[in-house]
């Protein structure tokens, strides 16, 4: 039998402590399986609850779609009663206004505003959409000078938009005139 030459000679192979190095390569180990298990815990976690907050925030958002298109709905019936209840306050205003309008006033101011051997023998009143009154008349007079003189004192009552429409001579000689105008009353 054989023996094996023990080597001491120690300066060509030195003994080395490696202990200390497995020992941090194990732990080092240890910690990055203790680091892999917690990411993956964290992961499963956290990733239920990100595919449930993603699955709220999709219901949110058509929540939301579903809010807005209610919204666009109501606006609209909005403006359709809007637009119902106009037409029926100014059919409303308007009733009030013609049953408001003073014809007196008017009947005076044109009476006042006649010369003597005039007179109308035809009025066509209709109100306009600002609350004036714009009017048609016929109105037989001896000749122009007795005209001139009607529009003149329908401008000092306040009479506007005075046009002569028209005139014709009778055959005793009258002058018959078609005038056009605008009667604003004070309110």
């Amino acid at each position: 039998m054989t023996t094996l030459p023990l080597n001491l000679n120690l300066a060509t192979r030195p003994l080395r402590n490696r202990r200390f190095f497995k020992t941090a390569i194990w732990g080092l180990a240890g910690l990055i399986a203790v680091l892999a298990g917690l990411s993956a815990f964290v992961l499963l976690k956290y990733g239920g609850r990100d595919r449930r907050v993603k699955a709220v925030n999709a219901e949110a958002l058509r929540l939301q779609q579903t809010a807005r298109a209610e919204e666009q709905r109501l606006e609209n019936l909005i403006r359709k009663a809007e637009t119902d209840s106009k037409l029926r306050v100014g059919l409303a205003n308007s009733i009030i206004l013609k049953k408001s309008f003073r014809w007196t006033e008017l009947f005076s101011a044109l009476e006042k505003s006649l010369p003597d051997p005039s007179y109308i023998t035809a009025l066509n009143p209709a109100f306009t959409a600002d609350g004036s009154l714009a009017m048609h008349i016929r109105v037989t007079s001896r000749g122009r000078e007795d005209l001139s003189t009607f529009i003149t004192n329908l401008v000092a009552r306040g009479f506007k938009d005075i046009k002569v429409a028209g005139e014709l001579r009778t055959d005793e000689g009258r002058l018959i005139a078609e005038i056009d105008l605008r009667y604003e009353r004070a309110l």
